[in-house]
């Protein structure tokens, strides 16, 4: 861990990412709470995040093939700014008493491709300025940061919330995303990272963009590895979103929590991510695919111990459990997606994973809301425990496709580039 943080590219991307999961987490706290205020319906408040997620199934592959010539510090700095640029006008709505559901809805889906454009670049820059001999160890990082920024985030959004307004917590969010532009324009531009290919961008050929963007959902299937990883990333990305809003409903509708208990119920699982971080570098001899499986049974143990107890505290215990795991598996499927997929095809096959990715999603925000409304959020929480289990055996099943996380490596197969 150590090697990678002494690197000073990474150390910005580092900064970068934890002041912008933090104003994620800020977010995610109050932007649903807010529509639910006006809405009084789990439905529409879903449907309202469904917006800041529609952007990335409709054009995740195009913008993948795009940033993928394009000079990618520049391109998340620029989207970073305009992001919190967004997240300062929904203040100033909220402020005027001038926003609907829908007026939230239309600028999420703005900002959402905002976020999604600064993520592909992101992602893709990782190999190049960490190494790919440390990816492991970069996102064992990145998932650092993700956990402190869950461990204060939400607690403190809780209280700012429940202390002032929804508007100065949302001013809060702007100057978050202004300050992770800051340091992403702090990274040096170094060829190794910034490779823009420009005999291919000079021709601009519809018929090119098109075959390029389209090679990295062909990738996606070239072997059992890609499939399992992206099968394990769509779980994953369902069951943290469907979860996160489900807890938020739970808490709120049938627990009747504050808003400051409701952070402190969310901040738990940036507990269990801490430990996750600490406890990963002991499994990279594992077999990564029979360790997918393990961690999501672990996972999926800790929602059902949150949907078995009224106690406040035993439902802390269970959102710790659930995301130790959880966030183990994220760090596992991101260095192992990373890993075997070839340097020239990085950004294509990402976006094409946040389309995949994008509808599981998609699908989890809308369930976490409408399962709510017309059951109740115990019934969903269950439904997400067996959403994580079922797979997870399967998985387990399949180890016979894995080695081991030390021993992951690119897998070519002869295409044109």
């Amino acid at each position: 861990m150590k090697t990678v943080l002494i690197n000073r590219n990474f150390r910005c991307m580092w900064g970068s990412e934890l002041l912008s999961i933090l104003n994620s987490r800020f977010r995610e706290l109050v932007i649903p709470l807010v529509v639910l205020g006006l809405t009084s319906s789990p439905l529409i408040t879903a449907l309202v995040a469904l917006s800041q997620q529609l952007g990335t199934i409709l054009f995740a592959i195009p913008i993948g093939t795009w940033v993928e010539n394009k000079n990618k510090i520049r391109v998340a700095g620029i989207c970073h700014f305009l992001y919190g640029a967004g997240i300062f006008i929904l203040a100033f709505l909220i402020a005027t008493n001038n926003v609907s559901a829908v007026i939230i809805a239309s600028l999420l889906f703005v900002m959402g491709l905002l976020a999604l454009i600064s993520r592909t670049a992101f992602t893709t820059m990782i190999p190049a300025i960490a190494g790919r001999e440390n990816l492991l160890r970069a996102h064992t990082n990145i998932e650092a940061a993700d956990a402190i920024a869950t461990v204060i985030g939400p607690a403190l959004g809780g209280v700012l919330l429940a202390k002032t307004d929804s508007v100065l917590t949302l001013i809060i969010c702007a100057a978050l995303s202004l300050l992770s532009a800051l340091f992403i324009a702090f990274i040096r531009n170094e060829a190794d990272f910034i490779k823009v290919d420009k005999k291919e961008s000079e021709t601009n050929k519809l018929k090119v963009f098109l075959g390029k963007s389209l090679e990295g959902l062909k990738i996606l299937v070239d072997n059992p590895q890609q499939l399992i990883s992206t099968l394990v990333m769509c779980i994953l990305g369902f069951i943290t979103v469907f979860i996160t809003l489900t807890i938020i409903f739970y808490a709120q509708i049938t627990m009747e929590l504050s808003e400051g208990l409701i952070g402190i119920l969310l901040s738990s699982a940036g507990v269990g991510n801490i430990i996750g971080i600490f406890l990963i570098n002991k499994f990279k001899n594992n077999n990564w695919i029979m360790l997918m499986g393990l961690l999501m049974v672990i996972s999926g143990i800790g929602i059902l111990i949150i949907a078995a107890t009224n106690a406040f505290l035993i439902m802390c215990i269970g959102m710790a459990v659930f995301d130790c795991a959880l966030s183990m598996a994220f760090i596992v499927q991101g260095a192992v997606h990373q890993g075997i997929t070839p340097n020239e095809f990085l950004s294509r096959v990402r976006s094409s994973t946040y389309v995949i990715g994008g509808i599981f999603t998609m699908l989890g925000t809308f369930l976490a809301g409408a399962i709510p409304e017309l059951l109740n959020g115990e019934i969903a929480l269950i439904i997400g425990a067996f959403i994580l289990l079922i797979p997870a055996f399967i998985l387990i099943s399949s180890r016979k496709f894995g080695v081991s996380l030390s021993k992951v490596e690119p897998i070519y197969k002869k295409r044109k580039v």
